[in-house]
């Protein structure tokens, strides 16, 4: 049934950035036609098998070969399929909104995993408040554990859009949104660099890092790689690390600062941005 086919796409999109049927929104005849029909009949009867539930199709989609494909692909099949339509490799994409930010929270050891209540108002500008008519925005002079629970607790307020989000093309409330635009502006890298509310979560994650790893360079460098990007860094990233920390102790005369500008530019750098 369309219901189900419909669902199913939605999931493959946010798993791969594009659904199988790249027209989410329209599944008529002025839409675009399945990529691959029989794959997404099958998500749809496996959607129906499961009551509805929609954690297994997540877990199915995950643990496939075409997810777990590296964004580099082949040559030879960029050459004869270079929109990825054949999903050859994975599509390179920028975290939702939500999830940089809750990613930052994730890393620097403060995110709130409380569930469910009233929507949290985090700090917002002061220059920004006056826009909050109706049910104002508050002016939060520290933010604390209860302003640091994930993004989708975060009010959303027709007003007044949360400027972080909105930076990273979350959407509005007045429209209907069925795929997401995905740009790339520098006032994204200005505000992961000026952002009041990121310089202290850096600050934060230095604090993990120096509590995990004590005072050792190598150890700390480590350490910080692996949180932020996910993954073991090779010695080569390390290295490097180890040399800006020392490059910046040298600049500020203290190793407790070059390492919050570490934490600080892992926050920038595109890996901890982008689903490679």
């Amino acid at each position: 049934p369309l219901t189900w086919r419909v669902l199913a796409n939605r999931v493959w999109q946010h798993h791969f950035g594009r659904g199988l049927v790249a027209t989410p929104g329209n599944f008529g005849k002025s839409g675009a036609s399945p990529s691959h029909p029989e794959l997404l009949d099958y998500l749809a009867l496996e959607l129906v098998k499961s009551g509805g539930r929609l954690k297994p199709l997540h877990k199915a989609i995950m643990l496939s070969a075409a997810y777990q494909r590296s964004s580099r692909g082949d040559p030879t099949a960029t050459a004869v399929d270079p929109d990825n339509e054949l999903l050859s490799r994975q599509n390179k994409r920028r975290l939702e909104a939500e999830a940089v930010r809750d990613a930052i929270l994730a890393v620097a050891g403060t995110l709130n995993p409380q569930m469910g209540g009233p929507g949290v108002k985090p700090r917002i500008r002061p220059d920004l408040l006056p826009a909050s008519q109706r049910n104002k925005w508050p002016t939060v002079a520290a933010e604390g554990p209860e302003h640091w629970r994930r993004s989708v607790y975060v009010y959303a307020k027709r007003q007044l859009l949360f400027p972080l989000l909105e930076l990273f093309d979350a959407p509005t409330t007045t429209d209907v949104c069925d795929r997401r635009t995905e740009s790339v502006v520098p006032t994204q890298a200005l505000v992961l660099m000026n952002d009041e509310f990121v310089q202290e979560q850096a600050k934060r994650f230095a604090d993990r890092v120096r509590a995990d790893a004590g005072s050792d360079a190598a150890k700390r460098a480590e350490r910080a790689l692996t949180l932020a990007l996910g993954r073991s860094p090779s010695p080569k990233r390390v290295a490097d690390a180890v040399s800006f920390l020392a490059q910046q102790t040298a600049a500020h005369g203290s190793d407790a600062e070059a390492l919050v500008d570490l934490c600080h530019v892992l926050f920038n750098c595109n890996e901890f941005v982008y689903l490679d």
